[in-house]
């Protein structure tokens, strides 16, 4: 397939090893989320923070998922970046939000992905300072095994424990690598020589 310049499309696809969840799963998935969140927030009017980029696909899901939608409830946006070039994370979580959105209401973060547990943590901190009322997350996939901090979400689409290629790089519907991928329908394993272009030279 040809672009509108005349040159060749990079099918995305081709780049993939296998799938991991199908769109199929995903989307059951999120709704059985759907519904634990209506039973948690049906009248606590809350605040659905997607943490960019990657939590932005799963919380478009979400929200479309929440049957009854519980009343009041708003969403806004947290920036969050703790990835360098590759595909280890920095150890450093630079965070950016509206304050005044959360204080005195009950936040739920979303995010694709957990697994160092770094920026889930550091967002929860910046989003307790600003006072908010309680404070939950969401994420679609947990990878345990990848850990550096003591961080446990509270609601889990998919575990990815042990078993689960972890040490191979996952992308598709919001997870990305170098913003590639994100559009992905499904969610799969980037297929080693693809991953190796990715992976930070020392």
């Amino acid at each position: 397939m040809m672009a509108a310049n005349g040159k060749p499309c990079h099918n995305v696809h081709q780049d993939i090893e296998s799938v991991l969840f199908s769109a199929d799963q995903i989307r059951d998935k999120v709704d059985e989320l759907g519904r634990l969140v209506v039973n948690e927030y049906h009248d606590k009017q809350p605040v659905v923070m997607p943490i960019l980029k990657g939590g932005f696909i799963v919380a478009a899901d979400l929200v479309r998922a929440l049957h009854p939608c519980p009343e009041g409830m708003v969403i806004d946006f947290i920036q969050a970046s703790s990835y360098g070039a590759g595909t280890e994370t920095s150890g450093r979580v630079e965070v950016a939000f509206d304050a005044a959105a959360v204080k005195n209401r009950h936040v739920l973060l979303v995010d694709d992905l957990c697994d160092s547990g770094l920026t889930l943590q550091e967002v929860t901190r910046h989003v307790r300072e600003a006072g908010a009322a309680s404070i939950k997350s969401l994420v679609l996939l947990d990878k345990k095994e990848r850990r550096k901090v003591d961080y446990v979400p509270d609601f889990v689409g998919f575990d990815v424990g042990a078993g689960w290629c972890p040490n191979k790089w996952i992308v598709g519907h919001g997870m990305d690598t170098a913003q590639i991928y994100r559009s992905l329908p499904y969610i799969g394993v980037l297929r080693p020589e693809v991953q190796a272009r990715y992976v930070t030279k020392k």
